[in-house]
């Protein structure tokens, strides 16, 4: 702490304590100090307010106060101290709006407010600060319009606004402000017109404008800023083209305009940019073909030119930008060859080709470049890996994902020893997995997905210690699961579904799966994923399965498993979806009865699970949203807790022997009814009627209860769900008058009442003569049929688009991202897309 002692040095006139660890609050004693023209305070702990008494120190020329925690508002006295030159308390905790009185301190030359939680808008006194040489409010909470005032201040060099939630636009007489050589506005909620008088700031040499929501063109008049190097305007919802003014700015050296909505192509007079080094144009949408003059750039380091429509080839010349270190092209419509193109780049390091349609070989000589980034994914190339790729000293991420490579991968992959990221997945390769993959040692993520490798999973393998996602899918390995996958303590990602694995479950599986979270950020967003699913994987699920413990997706569908499901799943309380589907699996649904707030998606569907489904099942899964328990041998009644639960959204249980009633009296409250959209419980042995409180579950979308044992009259409130598109009530015992009001749904498109005791047996009857009364089809008068048919044709050609996408889906995720966490089974995938599931946080809550 600063001593009250202080105060004793009456005389003192200069106090610099800054870079200590001085803690508490400012003393009292030291706005005694009247003779103090300078106080210096910075970077320490401070803590406490600033005193109204701060007023005492007349003579005080500097305070700076920044990077402490001192809090509270700022005392209006501050505007009393007219000598004061220099005043800086970034980085604290202050709030409040900035006090009018600051208009009076017409001596300051230095003004630095930034990184505070101050609120209100600038205030027009501001105007008066004309000695003003920096002014900087940035990372702060203020509002309302930049004023107009704030352009008066012809002396100001340097201002920064950033961070703040403002309204309105850019002042249009900005221009004015002659001296300015630095103007930050990123992030401050700014729309409007970018004023043509921006060009008028001809002492400018660093303009920032990204973030904000111009929804304008660039004006030309940027052209006049000759003195400019630093322009960033990335995700300024700028459109139009780019200006060919900007070729006028010669000293520019870093040019920023991605994430816009650019148009046209790159105007040649950027030629001219000789200084330029950083140029990034990403995510807009420019077309044309990449220009040749790009050669012409000696400076330029960096060129990012991804996201857009660029296409044709890539001009042969581009390596003559001697200085290049980082190329990305990534998803244009860019072709041809690259045999011989990015030969002479000596200096690149960075290389993106990912998604355009660059065909022929892989070259060698990729090898010979200090690459450590390469991506090629999503192309055309073919042919085999040359073993000379994987000679490279530098490497450490190598994406060759969807391309149409074949051939083995080399034993030559075990020479690059600095990789750290190996993907080659969905491709055409065969053969074994390379032994030499386990010299590998700095190996994190190897992706070899959706091939045709053969084999076993080699021991060597799990030598690569430090592997944080392995993937293995969709090839043709045989074999065990080796029990040596214990060693990859660090694993968080693990993918072995569609292979012919044989054996059991490992209970060394869980070696990894214990780290709550990945220092990267790409980790941290794929880890908790464990699927072995469609393999002939046997015996029982372990269950030291528990010592998983950051498992959020378990997917073991479509193997050969028996016995019961282990209670230990019961443990990992960070379990989104669990899929143990098309199994052999016996026992009773949820051995465990610990809620398990988490969990949303669980899929049981053909095994032989038997017993009761338990009647407090809503307690043990009272966020489940899909819930699939179709063709296994539950009997007893389907819990209220369950078909009452809020939050599900699916439920199957097609194909059992349950019996009773369908417990459709809900104790809803009335502002929160059923989120339930799809519901099948067709082929068991459910007795009882449907009652008006089937109008309560007014988002289904889907009802089959058909192949039961339902009795009684159709009620009327069936007509009042809306968004009903299929109904399937056929085969029960059901009787009683027409249910005509099926037929005013207008998204219904499948019903079927056949086998009932009633006169319809499908939506033609709506139309039919002496069924339904022609006053009871409001939305088909006229013409019924007409109508009838144009929405099974549209529903029709809903359904083959359905398929399309799913297919094509299937094709990428299996073969192109397979670590992705979505559901193997094409059905299960369906059903999960519908969801809008719970974030983890609220559901701990």
């Amino acid at each position: 702490m600063i001593p009250e002692a202080l105060g004793d040095l009456q005389n003192l006139q200069y106090l610099d304590l800054s870079n200590n660890q001085l803690t508490g609050p400012m003393p009292f004693s030291l706005y005694d100090l009247k003779m103090l023209k300078e106080i210096v305070l910075d970077r320490n702990k401070l803590s406490g307010q600033l005193s109204p008494a701060i007023a005492q120190l007349q003579n005080l020329t500097k305070l700076l106060i920044s990077k402490n925690n001192i809090s509270g508002v700022l005392p209006p006295e501050l505007g009393s101290l007219k000598n004061l030159e220099v005043l800086g308390f970034h980085q604290n905790r202050f709030d409040g709006s900035i006090p009018e009185a600051f208009g009076n301190l017409t001596r300051l030359f230095y003004l630095d407010a930034s990184r505070n939680k101050l609120t209100g808008s600038i205030f027009p006194g501001i105007s008066a600060l004309l000695n003003l040489l920096t002014l900087d409010f940035s990372s702060n909470s203020l509002v309302g319009p930049i004023p107009n005032e704030i352009t008066h201040l012809k002396m100001l060099e340097r201002l920064a606004l950033g961070f703040n939630h403002f309204t309105g636009g850019i002042p249009k007489e900005i221009g004015n402000m002659k001296h300015l050589k630095e103007l930050s506005l990123t992030e401050c909620s700014l729309s409007g017109t970018i004023p043509w008088s921006i060009g008028g700031l001809r002492s400018l040499v660093e303009l920032d404008i990204s973030g904000n929501d111009f929804n304008s063109e660039l004006p030309a008049s940027v052209g006049d800023l000759g003195n400019m190097t630093i322009l960033n305007a990335r995700k300024a919802k700028l459109v139009g083209r780019i200006p060919k003014e900007l070729g006028s700015c010669k000293k520019l050296t870093l040019l920023r305009l991605s994430f816009n909505s650019f148009t046209g192509s790159i105007p040649e007079e950027l030629a001219g940019l000789k200084n330029i080094a950083h140029f990034e144009v990403e995510d807009n949408q420019l077309s044309g073909p990449i220009s040749d003059w790009i050669k012409k750039w000696a400076n330029v380091v960096f060129v990012n030119l991804g996201n857009n429509k660029f296409y044709g080839l890539v001009p042969p010349t581009i390596c003559q930008a001697k200085l290049l270190q980082s190329l990305d092209l990534h998803c244009n419509d860019l072709t041809g060859s690259i045999k011989e193109t990015f030969e002479g780049c000596k200096n690149l390091v960075h290389l993106d080709l990912q998604g355009n349609h660059f065909h022929g070989g892989i070259p060698e000589y990729l090898a010979k470049l200090p690459l450590t980034i390469l991506d090629l994914s999503y192309n055309n190339f073919t042919g085999a890996l040359p073993s000379k790729l994987f000679e490279s000293s530098t490497i450490l991420e190598m994406n060759l994902d969807n391309n149409k490579l074949t051939g083995h991968i080399p034993e030559s992959i075990g020479k690059l020893r600095s990789l750290q990221r190996l993907r080659m997945g969905s491709n055409c390769m065969e053969g074994p997995i390379p032994q030499a993959v386990g010299d590998l040692g700095n190996l994190t993520e190897i992706s070899l997905g959706g091939n045709r490798l053969s084999g076993s999973i080699p021991q060597e393998l799990f030598n690569c210690r430090n592997l944080v996602k392995l993937n293995l899918s969709s090839n043709n390995l045989i074999g065990h699961i080796p029990r040596s996958i214990s060693q990859l303590t660090s694993l968080t990602g693990l993918v072995l579904s569609h292979n012919q694995l044989s054996g059991s479950i490992p209970a060394e599986i869980c070696g990894g799966f214990t780290n709550p979270t990945h220092p990267e950020s790409e980790y941290v967003q794929h880890h908790g994923l464990l699927d072995l699913s469609y393999n002939l994987l046997s015996g029982r699920i372990p269950p030291a399965i528990k010592n998983c413990v950051i498992l959020e997706e378990l997917h073991l569908q479509g193997n050969l498993l028996n016995g019961s499901i282990p209670a230990e799943l019961g443990e990992l309380k960070n379990l989104r979806t669990v899929d143990l589907s098309s199994n052999a699996l016996v026992g009773p649904m949820v051995p465990w009865s610990a809620p398990l707030l988490t969990l949303q998606g669980l899929f049981l569907s053909n095994n032989h699970l038997n017993g009761n489904i338990p009647a407090e099942i809503g307690r043990i899964l009272p966020n489940i949203a899909v819930v699939n328990l179709s063709s296994n041998a539950f009997m007893a009644t389907l819990p209220q807790s369950l078909l009452c639960s809020k939050s599900l959204n699916r439920l199957d249980v097609s194909n059992n022997n349950l019996s009773g009633e369908i417990p459709l009296s809900c104790p809803w409250h009335e502002e929160s009814l059923s989120s339930l959209v799809f519901f099948n419980a067709s082929s068991n042995h459910l007795s009882g009627s449907l009652d008006g409180s089937i109008s309560d579950f007014g988002q289904l979308s889907s009802l089959d209860i058909h192949n039961n044992s339902l009795t009684g009259s159709l009620p009327l409130a069936l007509s009042n769900l809306s968004y009903l598109n299929y109904l399937d009530l056929s085969k029960n015992d059901f009787s009683g008058s027409n249910p005509c009001g099926i037929c005013n749904i207008v998204a219904i498109t499948f019903a079927n009442f056949s086998g009932n005791r009633i006169g319809m047996h499908s939506l033609s009857d709506c139309a039919a003569p002496g069924i339904c009364a022609p006053d009871s089809i409001k939305h088909k008068e006229g013409h019924p049929t007409h109508v009838i048919l144009k929405a099974v044709t549209i529903c029709a050609a809903v359904i083959i688009v359905i398929i399309v996408v799913v297919y094509v889906w299937r094709k990428l995720s299996i073969r192109s991202r397979p670590m992705h966490f979505e559901p193997t089974s094409q059905a299960q995938s369906l059903q999960l897309s519908s969801l809008q599931l719970i974030p983890p946080q609220a559901m701990r809550s």
